[in-house]
């Protein structure tokens, strides 16, 4: 079942309007979870939605939160997000660091006080879209092992980069620092399959094929063992430490502990190639670059060799022309979101461009 991008988003944002959070920012968050789901980043998408409204209706966000700048500089400010959702202040946080840093060359903006922000892609994307260089990361609660440990003890901590790269769009670059995304684990679970190994431990440390030990405590697994792990510390430092977030234990998970407010910090850095290196095309040294490394080699079964973020690309222009094609995991958890605020999630009327949603 495929669903238009525009009716999706606008149902989402009524359900998120339903349970408390303003309209702007309700669509906003609404924009940025299906532009998730359209590159086909389904774990950062509309499945979501459920989540952000449990903790809005349990007090744990506020929904209208006031973002206040704390410290500002020509190329640096830190914004205090006030408990609120993390996408609205993300936004606001990626589009300061953008017009410093067509001020100066290279800006930085922290966030602390803020919760779950959807996929760093998205912000670093918009610096890209403008012919800059986009960094974006944010702290999380504990859910994976540090190398060498048998329970949670950091974050996922999400990272992302992106660049122009002219006929190529953008080089972009996401990821969470275990294995897979904690919500890949998730939707693995509702959709009753079983994972690969080193996905995740079970409660007792030990390497497990059933998605359902994550709910039980078991923690994930930093991608690439100790570089994983001492990537995911990186971030601690630049998006938490460095932002005056929470840190490690002291953080509250949004999806387990919605009463509570999570003080996740995030971090924001732009360079604009134009001030920095003038004279110097980036964007046409990207496509350099990139048509190079598709001219290699390719190993034996391999038909092509891809960049970063080339797959999303193509897959959110599939998207945008026959709509979105949720998993079975978002479906369920947008039709639980709708019961939160006593409504019906429709997947039939919305597939079918249905706009005729009361909220």
């Amino acid at each position: 079942m495929y669903y238009p991008k525009q009716v999706l988003a606008g149902f989402c944002a009524g359900l998120l309007s339903r349970a408390g959070v303003g309209a702007q920012d309700a669509a906003q968050i609404a924009d940025v979870l299906t532009e998730a789901d359209a590159r086909g980043v389904y774990s950062h998408g509309v499945v979501r939605v459920e989540g952000y409204m449990a903790c809005v209706q349990s007090g744990g966000i506020r929904p209208n939160a006031v973002h206040t700048v704390v410290a500002e500089g020509p190329g640096f400010a830190r914004i205090d997000a006030g408990q609120g959702l993390g996408i609205p202040v993300s936004l606001e946080a990626t589009e300061l660091a953008i017009r410093k840093a067509k001020q100066t060359g290279i800006a930085l903006v922290t966030v602390f006080n803020s919760h779950h922000h959807g996929a760093c892609g998205h912000y670093t994307l918009m610096c890209a879209r403008q012919g800059l260089i986009g960094l974006a990361m944010s702290t999380g609660d504990i859910i994976m092992a540090a190398t060498g440990s048998a329970e949670s003890s950091i974050g996922n901590n999400p990272f992302s980069y992106a660049v122009p790269a002219g006929a190529y769009g953008e080089i972009c670059y996401d990821v969470a620092m275990s294995t897979v995304a904690a919500g890949k684990i998730a939707m693995a679970a509702d959709e009753g399959r079983s994972i690969p190994l080193g996905w995740l431990l079970d409660p007792d440390g030990n390497p497990t094929t059933d998605p359902g030990q994550q709910a039980k405590g078991g923690p994930l697994v930093p991608f690439g063992g100790y570089k994983g792990y001492g990537l995911s510390l990186m971030v601690e430092t630049l998006a938490g430490m460095l932002s005056g977030g929470a840190l490690l234990k002291d953080i509250h998970a949004w999806n387990k502990d919605p009463e509570h407010s999570g003080n996740v910090g995030h971090c924001f850095a732009v360079i604009d190639p134009a001030l920095v290196s003038p004279g110097i095309d980036i964007a046409a040294r990207a496509e350099h670059v990139i048509a190079e490394l598709k001219a290699s080699r390719r190993a034996p079964g391999v038909d092509r060799i891809c960049f970063p973020g080339e797959l999303e690309q193509e897959k959110l222009a599939i998207s945008l022309a026959r709509g979105i094609a949720l998993p079975p995991a978002s479906e369920h958890a947008l039709a639980r979101a709708a019961a939160l605020v006593g409504l019906t999630f429709d997947a039939q009327a919305l597939a079918c461009g249905s706009e005729n949603r009361r909220f």
